[in-house]
């Protein structure tokens, strides 16, 4: 995975944190402990280079080694890293900024929503310049996951027994008349979203308001947020709903890529 470019591209580097990186990162890919020659040839870097950053590592407790076999293996360390880093990561800051681009891109409001007890919330909420919708959802709006897209994209985190909980515990209510209100039809529309990326609110929270929402994936793959667009069915023809999915969807990646999603 090339590494990506960011302001600080004219910025002298330091070229041996770059390589303990892509030693350390590389090490992630081997899924069982390893032999330094097999390390070595699977990231493509000399065996003393590997075994310099190799011993480095193992001093600060990110590597291990097995006496028996003298096999490497990363330790369980850099978890506890990972989990500190996303207990102090600034979730709501740091995809604003996509809301933010996404409303200005197309005029309309754009929004940030994540799940809470089988609910959406909206965390985060971008007006295009003279487009606000009266109705539209303002920050702390509960909104339901069966009739909305950014909803429904939490919903492909769902095992068939947790789909039967919402259905229990929230039921599917009919808001207008294209409210999916069965879990057979919910379960058809989900592996639909699950093929095209991309979910779809038509008119089926608010009469006369479509909304377009792509997922905010993590280092697991599962969506934990959404960015939606929404606007009045008369303002989102074909040409124009086109190049919205389009455009969401590379921020769907690069947003993704902040959580630690890999394509």
């Amino acid at each position: 995975m090339k590494p990506k470019k960011h302001i600080s591209d004219g910025v002298k580097k330091n070229q041996s944190l770059r390589k303990a990186l892509q030693i350390l990162e590389g090490m992630t890919k081997i899924t069982t402990p390893a032999r330094l020659q097999d390390i070595a040839k699977s990231l493509k870097i000399p065996q003393s280079t590997v075994l310099r950053f190799i011993n480095t590592f193992i001093d600060f407790g990110y590597i291990g080694q097995d006496p028996n076999n003298a096999c490497y293996y990363l330790t369980l360390k850099l978890a506890d890293l990972g989990s500190k880093a996303r207990g102090n990561f600034p979730f709501q800051s740091s995809l604003t900024k996509y809301v933010k681009e996404v409303a200005a891109a197309f005029d309309e409001s754009a929004s940030l929503c994540i799940e809470q007890n089988m609910q959406m919330i909206y965390i985060a909420t971008e007006e295009g310049s003279g487009r606000m919708l009266q109705t539209l959802y303002r920050i702390g709006h509960i909104a339901p996951m069966h009739a909305t897209g950014v909803g429904k994209l939490h919903l492909l985190n769902y095992s068939d027994e947790k789909l039967l909980e919402l259905e229990k515990v929230r039921g599917f209510p009919q808001y207008t008349f294209n409210t999916i209100t069965n879990l057979n039809s919910l379960k058809k529309e989900l592996a639909s979203i699950r093929k095209q990326d991309y979910a779809l609110d038509n008119e089926e929270c608010e009469e006369g308001v479509r909304c377009i929402a792509v997922p905010v994936k993590n280092y697991e793959n599962r969506v934990v947020a959404g960015i939606s667009i929404s606007a009045p069915v008369v303002r989102l023809d074909k040409k124009k709903t086109d190049d919205i999915i389009r455009f969401l969807k590379n921020i769907s990646i690069r947003a993704s890529r902040e959580m630690g999603w890999e394509e």
